[in-house]
């Protein structure tokens, strides 16, 4: 069960990438099962951005990078790649996101024995302007599709140039709170605190976290962090020799909780 704010912004980027059409992607056919962690030991990684690996259908790897700079020679992304495949026994394929102005980036690697590949997508040749106009028209008709969610979370990402990165950060916020579908627009706002919340404004971020705390899945992790840093506190009382009463009164937890923890303590 996740503990922090991230990982409930995992838990939101795994139901949109599991749910929507990879197509966008040139993935055709490739449905997501479940996402796999990415922490792995000995391998560094260096972005502002979460990445993200999951198990297809297929039973591959899919592997996302989200690079702000252009990646001159591919040799870590391979290195975190060799991890990957030796630590699960699957196959890997590597998909870079682009989202600054790269427009170009090396897609091969020829290491002697190794023949390295991965797929670039370079976010600013889109046209943020014609997409959130479709966007825009998706959500006066109510017809909102899951692959949608992808162009509204890349957008401030995208070509503009008749229009301030501010401004364009604001309509995509602005369409993402005006989405009709409740859940769709909870999951909307979770995608948008892990793809874009670092070029948001305090007061942009606070409206979006203010939408998951809405949630009941997240009042639900929220309730269980809760309770169990006060079971970590009550344990520490405990293994100091304060009561048990004593305990249940500072924690808020029942007697009955307290006593459990006790148990395990002695």
């Amino acid at each position: 069960m996740a503990r922090n704010s991230a990982d409930i912004i995992l838990k939101y980027l795994v139901d949109a990438f599991r749910d929507a059409s990879l197509d966008w992607l040139g993935l055709h056919e490739v449905r997501i099962l479940r996402a796999i962690p990415t922490e792995l030991p000995e391998v560094e990684i260096r972005q502002s951005f979460l990445d993200l690996a999951f198990e297809t259908e297929s039973g591959e790897l899919l592997h996302y990078e989200f690079q702000t700079t252009k990646e001159q020679d591919l040799y870590r992304f391979l290195l975190y790649d060799a991890h990957l495949t030796a630590h699960y026994k699957k196959p890997v394929r590597t998909i870079v996101l682009y989202v600054r102005d790269v427009l170009e980036a090396p897609d091969r690697l020829n290491a002697g024995g190794i023949e390295y590949r991965v797929v670039n997508v370079y976010l600013k040749s889109r046209d943020a302007e014609a997409v959130l106009e479709r966007l825009e028209e998706h959500i006066r008709l109510d017809v909102w599709r899951p692959e949608d969610r992808f162009d509204l979370a890349f957008v401030p990402h995208m070509r503009h140039p008749r229009m301030s990165s501010q401004k364009v950060l604001q309509r995509t916020l602005d369409l993402a709170l005006a989405i009709l579908d409740e859940n769709e627009r909870n999951l909307m706002a979770g995608i948008l605190l892990g793809l874009s919340g670092k070029a948001m404004s305090d007061e942009d971020i606070d409206r979006l976290k203010e939408v998951l705390r809405m949630t009941d899945p997240v009042k639900a992790i929220e309730r269980e962090a809760a309770e169990s840093k006060a079971r970590e506190i009550a344990i520490n009382l405990l293994m100091k020799g304060m009561a048990i009463d004593e305990v249940a009164e500072v924690t808020n937890l029942a007697r009955e909780q307290v006593e459990e923890l006790r148990k395990q303590v002695h």
